[in-house]
């Protein structure tokens, strides 16, 4: 089956590391997987018989095609992971597996932040420079963003292994990376929805003060004093994020905001 360069496929072609990777979950065998893109099933072989239970999302009907000749029982739902209901398919937590594909890999990440109540880990192959964004500190500051600073809201995450081109059919562009992530449990201390946006408002233009970057959500002279005031976003960690939200919540009337990828 040959690559469709439209949906950013790249197949990985070692057998080892494919191994390596489905390791990386914790012990599936009393958990519902679900595998995101799998593809010519290069991960699905090491899934299919371990876990509970097992069903993959593939949007490409060639794909579907193929897997299904192979494996006769597979449960394929053919569509757009972006666009589908995981409550229609999961009412209690399950595990999510998949090499993503890069062009739209943070839309998948801020998906699986969507369903943390539902997705309790997942094990991720991303672009590099992706990856190493999730795991982002302030210090890091070109690469600190607006996931960096969700992600450890609802995960821990770590980086598993760095993978080059030439470990793909066709090669990417850029080298991968597999990242590792566990559900953790936050007690919010403001609205979820609010930090959600001021995050993004802030990463939105993150070369202001957030004095000035979160004029849309609060008035400059009520935050002009405030001790994060005269910082940029980068200045900041998530906790941090927190805390600036618990003082702006009082004065915003309507926080009720979609998570948007970005």
């Amino acid at each position: 089956m040959k690559a469709k360069k439209y949906l950013g496929q790249h197949f990985l072609t070692s057998q080892t590391t494919a191994q390596k990777i489905v390791n990386g979950l914790d012990t599936i065998d009393n958990q519902d997987v679900l595998e995101v893109g799998p593809g010519m099933g290069i991960l699905t072989q090491y899934l299919l018989n371990s876990a509970k239970t097992f069903r993959a999302v593939e949007i490409d009907n060639d794909a579907s095609n193929y897997l299904k000749n192979i494996w006769q029982n597979i449960e394929i739902i053919q569509a757009d992971f972006l666009k589908i209901n995981l409550n229609d398919y999961y009412n209690d937590t399950f595990r999510l597996i998949g090499n993503f594909p890069y062009n739209i890999s943070s839309q998948i990440v801020f998906k699986i932040i969507e369903n943390s109540h539902l997705i309790n880990q997942w094990v991720g192959m991303f672009q590099l420079e992706m990856g190493i964004r999730l795991v982002a500190q302030p210090k890091d500051k070109k690469d600190y963003g607006i996931l960096s600073v969700l992600m450890p809201f609802y995960y821990d995450v770590e980086q598993i292994m760095t993978l080059p081109s030439s470990a793909f059919d066709p090669p990417p562009r850029v080298n991968s990376i597999v990242v590792k992530a566990r559900k953790k449990e936050h007690i919010f201390k403001a609205d979820p929805k609010l930090i959600k946006r001021v995050v993004k408002t802030a990463f939105g233009q993150r070369r202001k003060t957030l004095r000035n970057s979160l004029a849309s959500i609060i008035a400059k002279e009520l935050l002009i004093n405030h001790q994060f005031a005269t910082l940029r976003p980068e200045n900041l960690t998530y906790l941090q994020f927190e805390e600036l939200c618990v003082f702006i919540e009082p004065h915003v009337s309507n926080c009720n905001t979609k998570l948007i990828e970005g």
